[in-house]
């Protein structure tokens, strides 16, 4: 079964979510008007979440502020919207209520490839999902919703059936710059492809298969083609091309082992850098962080609280852990809005970045701000869960009646990993720009955690029982950070990097400090440590590569030596 698309629009992800628990047949009925509305989406203009809320549902919701959604995002992410639906209330073929095609069928028929239908998708051409016997789920295009999108889009259908083929001038030109791309960048043909299909105006698998022939042809002639490409590398190898360039392997020694030029290898590490940012879910960010522009986030990152995050702690024995929570933190309330906003801005900041790389062939320059800035986010964000960690023990055990010292082991973690979820999302809800204090969001979405059935009554105080359990240590503690911030799990070096420092190198040792801001200090991107040491980004490159290889083996002499 195909991956249900992404809504990029986050009021419209909103919504989705939402009316996932709606009944079946209003989930029916909202897909038929997501699907009308379509027609008459305006691209130059904004609409009203809620006049978008009550076209979908009916309803008419009463939200406390207005919220935009602008045209062009709306149509964009209505028919992902409409797939989930569909999707939600299992709908099947019988209950369509009209003639449909097939995603195939509609290609052949307007004579386009398949993925220019798929890119369609993302401009008003509405798509349904539908649940088979066998449990396998086909898109299916209802026969009126094709026509009315035909007849807006009449010129793009008429250029897409009617395209020319290469001439060969034009094909000449491009197998040249594909050489060039291929040699200085070290592009494969695939990645040429695309780059060309944007330059020249014409659909990748097109240019694909001009420079494949082009190559042939070259072979025939006993001449060395430009892409001789030994295929693509499996993801597991690329996965682990991508590990290895984080653990400081020099790409050269991946180039000799791996039988692929050096650009070939740092695209491999970008493309998985971007894939991981990708798969990222960010939480929501508070509506006045998306609409700041450069100039407002760097005054509020150029405050103390957000310069300087205090270091967090990780227990590693769930004993510890529960004492470390119940430790009193008061918070300041300047502190605290001034941190929220800056972890909100940073956030935002990355998401915006994220979606302005490009999937052909990615900007490391814009991989490392959105992975600095999410390291920045990170650890801003654990500073003020800190601050509320006492809280989420207090609410659990009072919404709950129970003690989670008179637990076993897995019930408290079970317990407060479910907690600090909820931690996570009272701080996405927790909106710095309007006043009030974090406490209030935190409180209300820890207080709504359930504990899983039978484990409460089990471990009320005061029941009789034959034995009293009481946790014990030697249980492993999550790690309360990445549970309040999981999107930095991939992106946070390797933990045994921070112990050490001392251990190597001086100035390696303090570059692994700013890099990635550890102790309490901000984290840089390279091209920031390039401008303070004068150097170029790709000396800052490898002379971070140098100092994780360096921590590393100290890491292992320690280890070794223990």
């Amino acid at each position: 079964m195909p991956p249900l698309p992404r809504i990029r629009t986050a009021a419209l992800a909103d919504l989705a979510a939402e009316l996932r628990f709606a009944p079946r047949e209003a989930l029916l009925r909202d897909l038929a008007r997501a699907e009308s509305l379509a027609g008459e989406i305006d691209l130059a203009t904004e609409y009203p979440l809620e006049w978008v809320v009550y076209r979908v549902t009916g309803y008419r919701p009463d939200l406390k502020e207005t919220v935009l959604v602008s045209g062009d995002a709306l149509l964009s992410d209505l028919s992902a919207l409409v797939e989930r639906l569909s999707d939600g209330a299992g709908l099947r073929e019988d209950e369509l209520g009209g003639p449909s095609e097939g995603a195939d069928e509609l290609a052949a028929r307007w004579r386009v490839s398949r993925k220019t239908l798929d890119r369609w998708r993302r401009q008003g051409l509405i798509a349904r999902r539908v649940r088979h016997g066998d449990g396998s789920a086909r898109l299916r295009i209802m026969t009126a919703a094709a026509e009315a999108f035909a007849a807006r889009r009449e010129a793009l259908l008429g250029r897409a059936a009617a395209f020319s083929r290469i001439d060969q001038e034009t094909g000449a030109s491009m197998v040249r710059r594909a050489r060039r791309y291929h040699d200085l960048l070290g592009c494969s043909s695939n990645q040429a492809a695309e780059r060309l299909a944007v330059r020249f105006g014409r659909s990748r698998e097109a240019v694909r298969q001009l420079l494949l022939r082009s190559d042939a042809e070259a072979r025939a002639r006993g001449e060395t083609p430009t892409f001789d490409e030994r295929g693509v590398l499996p993801e597991r190898t690329q996965r682990a091309i991508e590990r290895a360039w984080r653990r400081g392997i020099e790409p050269g020694e991946m180039v000799r082992r791996y039988r692929r030029t050096r650009g070939g290898i740092h695209r491999i590490v970008n493309e998985q850098r971007l894939r991981r940012l990708r798969a990222l879910e960010l939480g929501k960010t508070a509506p006045a962080a998306a609409g700041l522009d450069e100039g407002a986030i760097a005054e509020l990152l150029q405050e103390a609280p957000a310069q300087t995050p205090a270091p967090a702690p990780v227990p590693r024995d769930l004993v510890e852990l529960l004492g470390f929570m119940r430790s009193r933190v008061v918070p300041v309330g300047v502190e605290e809005r001034a941190r929220a906003r800056a972890e909100h801005a940073l956030r935002a900041r990355a998401a915006r970045t994220i979606a302005a790389i490009s999937g052909g062939f990615p900007e490391a320059g814009l991989l490392d701000r959105a992975e600095t800035d999410l390291r920045w986010a990170a650890a801003i964000r654990a500073a003020l869960a800190r601050t509320q960690l006492r809280l989420v023990v207090e609410t659990l055990e009072t919404s709950l009646s129970l003690e989670l010292d008179r637990m076993r082991a897995q019930d408290a973690r079970t317990l407060i990993e479910a907690g600090l979820a909820a931690l996570r999302f009272g701080m996405d809800a927790y909106d710095p720009w309007k006043g009030g204090r974090l406490a209030a969001p935190v409180g209300f979405a820890v207080a709504r955690v359930r504990a899983p059935v039978g484990l409460t009554g089990e471990n009320q105080p005061g029941e009789r029982r034959r034995a009293q359990v009481r946790l014990v240590t030697g249980a492993d503690a999550p790690d309360w950070t990445l549970l309040v911030s999981p999107w930095a799990a991939g992106l946070l070096p390797d933990p045994r990097l921070a112990g050490v420092r001392a251990r190597i190198d001086p100035d390696l040792g303090a570059l692994l400090t700013v890099r990635f801001g550890i102790g309490g200090v901000r984290p840089r991107t390279l091209a920031e440590i390039a401008a303070e040491r004068r150097i170029t980004i790709m000396q800052a490159g490898r002379l971070e590569r140098r100092a994780v290889r360096a921590g590393l083996e100290a890491a292992r002499t320690v280890s070794v030596s223990e």
